[in-house]
């Protein structure tokens, strides 16, 4: 009987401090198989990612009394394939890294997050703006766009305000110091916005983000300006649901062309298991012939609640010489390539 009273006393304690907080382990397990293509050479891939983005995380609430709360979210990408951290084959939560208060006035965090442009564009993709085989990836694409950065869906340093959810009407902010300690006129930094209604069936958002070159290792002293903007919108009508954006990016340079990019797409749940998408993304740069066309057919089946099988072919047409690339497949500069690749893959939460 004695010795059943210090597990007795620890028993205790981990059950009051569960009454006060909530910790938890979270993740995606997603791995496919496909053949991949561009110009003549194909491969043969097994990859991760195809449905969902392979990731481990922890999160955590406690509950701060008076309405108020606190909560954390560590996250770590993971290439299931192989076991190794994504990106650059290390173990580090650069997905998500963040702290944060929660109250009836909103929420406002501080670390490594999404930042709001990525998840206003998110929520009108059909196949998720964190995936693989997204048409709408080609947002990030700067082919005939020199000096022009990527589009980041992350920010590191990054203080964010959020409006309350569940209201219609919402509004999240954030601003991200680039931390350069010479040059600077604010060289790195970054700002993101947006402003929509998101009470079911619809969503309609407006995004800003603004990225300025340079970084703490490498400051600059006088910046360049990438800027992108977005108008997105999606309808829930049940079994069916439709999506579309339309965006713009562009450099603070006269001698760089904008690039417009459009996509619609649909998703239509065929039984209560299954879900046809097809989504369809156009970008073409003012002043330039070079264009991309890309779209993305996929079926997928719910075995359970966690569970999924899944199928996706994905097509990219590169126009007028040009040699973005889509899903990693590699594409030869100037080419005018196309690239596609063909999957089927299994995705598990946890």
């Amino acid at each position: 009987m004695k010795k059943s009273i210090p597990a007795l006393a620890a028993w205790a304690v981990c059950a009051c401090a569960s009454a006060q907080s909530n910790v938890s382990i979270f993740g995606t397990i997603d791995t496919y198989v496909g053949r991949a293509k561009s110009g003549s050479n194909s491969t043969m891939r097994v990859d991760s990612g195809g449905n969902a983005a392979s990731r481990i995380g922890f999160r955590g609430k406690e509950d701060l009394g008076g309405g108020l709360s606190a909560r954390f979210v560590l996250e770590a990408g993971l290439e299931s394939d192989t076991g190794t951290g994504n990106p650059a084959s290390t173990f580090a939560f650069t997905r998500q890294s963040y702290v944060g208060l929660v109250g009836p006035w909103g929420a406002l965090d501080m670390g490594r997050m999404y930042t709001p442009m990525f998840q206003a564009v998110t929520r009108a993709d059909a196949f998720g703006l964190n995936t693989v085989f997204s048409p709408m990836n080609l947002a990030a694409v700067v082919d005939a766009q020199p000096g022009m950065r990527s589009f980041v869906p992350r920010a590191s340093n990054m203080l964010r305000y959020r409006t309350p959810v569940g209201t219609g009407l919402y509004t999240d902010l954030a601003y991200a110091p680039g931390e350069a300690t010479t040059l600077s006129k604010k060289s790195g930094d970054l700002y993101s916005a947006s402003v929509g209604w998101a009470l079911n069936p619809l969503y309609v958002a407006y995004a800003f983000q603004r990225a300025r070159s340079g970084s703490a290792t490498a400051p600059v002293a006088e910046p360049t300006k990438s800027t992108y903007q977005s108008l997105s919108a999606a309808y829930n009508g049940g079994v069916w649901q439709v999506f579309a954006t339309v965006a713009r990016n562009g450099l603070n340079k006269t001698s760089v062309g904008d690039a417009r990019i459009f996509s619609l797409g649909a998703t239509w749940n065929v039984t209560t298991q299954s879900r046809l998408a097809l989504e369809g993304a156009h970008r073409k740069v003012s002043g330039s012939d070079r264009s991309q066309l890309a779209w993305t057919l996929g079926y997928d089946y719910a075995l359970s609640k966690r569970t999924a099988l899944y199928g996706r072919w994905l097509h990219l047409d590169n126009r007028g010489g040009s040699s973005a690339s889509l899903a990693q497949i590699p594409v030869d500069i100037n080419s005018g390539d196309s690239a596609s690749l063909i999957a089927v893959g299994m995705r598990h939460n946890f």
